[in-house]
């Protein structure tokens, strides 16, 4: 069997340490050994780094930590691969190692420079995401510091901030960068955090100015929304003295709730109790059947007062409150029975009504975006709303057209909630004033914010 070529290295170094010693005195031949150990030592280090490719061909050829060192590694790659094997020395002891050094081996390297050409691509665009994402930050930061406060300032830096996180976003995680993108974003998302509370503010204030040039009151409550929940508001958590007929909207939502899960029929009738009449305009009469259908009908279009009582009940105050807060409201609650001028019904409950323009807005966004059960007839009613002297009158002859509204008054409050549509795009805008008889004020009011909707095709 034949000898390796590192065996055959082996034998030969031994060989001539052991002459030295037979040939020398003791002295000499320690020395001699010790220093043909090192040469030794020295000639098995060459030799492995001669043959290191076979150990290392699972160690990345590529492990920088920037763009740089990655291009000065492909540089390196493509130096070896286009540089031929030096001429071989015979002479020398060292000579002879060197004489067998292999070339370049390409299917090693090769594939080593692809990728590595690869890595260097995606470093590239990574870097680029990462300067525009702090290009965009910058602009951002000097949008919000220097530019006058306002709803076009405020937005355009929100949409820096956004924008600079998604470019953020795009950097791989494979990328050198991922680890620094990870922390930008985090602080980029609490920049914009503050940009979104800046830009409410800036809307809010807007609302504000409309509401004192309008004549309503400090604590006049609006809430506007668009159907995909882009919202401004004004005081619109706050509950007014009264919500008056405004409370029969909630009530319809949760009537229509119970139609659909107990699986009952708009068609079923009502026997109306002697004891829920009070004074209104419709034509619901006590001791008279009429369906579930035209009792939430004339509640709405009509504001029926008896049509209220009787569908109170129908459900109870408990189930009421029970849907009201299953589905997520908070202030808005039923408690009390409607009245006329004089005569109070029959069992009226106990406590008060309470809504916000913002809960009652969210109602009227769910219904026009038939996202709550008998969305349509709830719709037909609000369009067919005969007092029309608020939202229908403050609209007319405008670029804005009225799609449908719910008002209610007493002697503490006056509001409205009424749908509407700019170039086919529909909104909801709730007003609620803790104060009557100001009718004008009210359709003022409407009448800004339509012409500032149209004027800003946003608000």
């Amino acid at each position: 069997m034949g000898m390796t070529m590192k065996e055959v290295y082996v034998f030969r170094l031994w060989a001539i340490a052991f002459r030295a010693v037979r040939s020398t005195i003791a002295f000499r031949a320690v020395r001699s050994t010790i220093a043909l150990t090192n040469v030794l030592t020295l000639s098995l280090g060459v030799f492995c780094w001669q043959i290191r490719p076979s150990f290392a061909s699972n160690t990345s050829p590529f492990a920088g930590r920037s763009l740089e060192e990655l291009q000065q590694t492909r540089s390196r790659l493509i130096t070896q691969l286009e540089t031929p094997p030096s001429p071989s020395p015979k002479a020398s002891f060292f000579g002879y190692f060197q004489a067998q050094q292999q070339p370049p081996n390409p299917e090693i390297i090769i594939p080593q420079l692809q990728a590595i050409e690869a890595q260097i691509l995606l470093e590239k665009r990574a870097n680029d995401n990462w300067q525009q994402a702090l290009h965009l930050a910058t602009e951002a930061l000097e949008t919000t510091n220097t530019a006058p406060s306002s709803v076009p300032t405020r937005k355009k830096a929100l949409f820096l901030w956004q924008q600079a996180i998604n470019n953020l976003q795009k950097i791989p995680q494979n990328s050198l960068l991922a680890s620094k993108s990870s922390v930008k974003i985090k602080e980029y998302q609490q920049d914009l955090q503050i940009a979104i509370v800046q830009l409410k503010q800036a809307k809010s204030s807007v609302l504000a100015k409309i509401a004192q040039e309008s004549g309503l009151s400090q604590d006049a409550m609006i809430t506007v929304c668009r159907l995909t929940r882009d919202c401004v508001h004004l005081h619109g958590n706050n509950t007014p003295t009264s919500p008056a007929s405004l409370i029969k909207v909630p009530i319809a939502v949760a009537l229509m709730h119970k139609v659909k899960s107990d699986k009952i029929s708009l068609d079923h009738t009502l026997y109306v109790q002697p004891g829920n009449f009070t004074e209104d305009n419709s034509s619901i009469q006590s001791s008279q059947k009429y369906p579930l259908k035209t009792l939430v009908q004339e509640m709405i279009d009509h504001s029926s007062n008896i049509a209220t009582n009787e569908l109170i009940d129908y459900l109870g105050y408990n189930y009421i409150n029970q849907v009201l807060a299953n589905l997520g409201y908070d202030v808005t609650r039923v408690n009390y029975k409607l009245m006329g001028d004089q005569i109070m019904p029959s069992n009226p409950g106990q406590g008060k009504n309470s809504l916000s323009s913002d809960e009652l807005t969210e109602m009227m966004v769910k219904i026009y975006n038939q996202e709550t059960p008998g969305s349509k007839e709830l719709k037909e009613a609000l369009s067919r709303q005969r007092d029309r002297k608020l939202g229908f009158a403050a609209l007319e002859g405008k670029k804005a057209k009225w799609l449908g509204e719910k008002t209610g008054e007493n002697s503490l409050v006056l509001g409205t909630t009424v749908a509407l549509s700019v170039d086919g795009e529909p909104y909801i805008v709730t007003i609620i004033d803790n104060q009557s008889g100001i009718d004008d004020i009210m359709r003022n009011t409407i009448s800004k914010i339509a012409d500032y909707i149209i004027n800003n095709g946003h608000i």
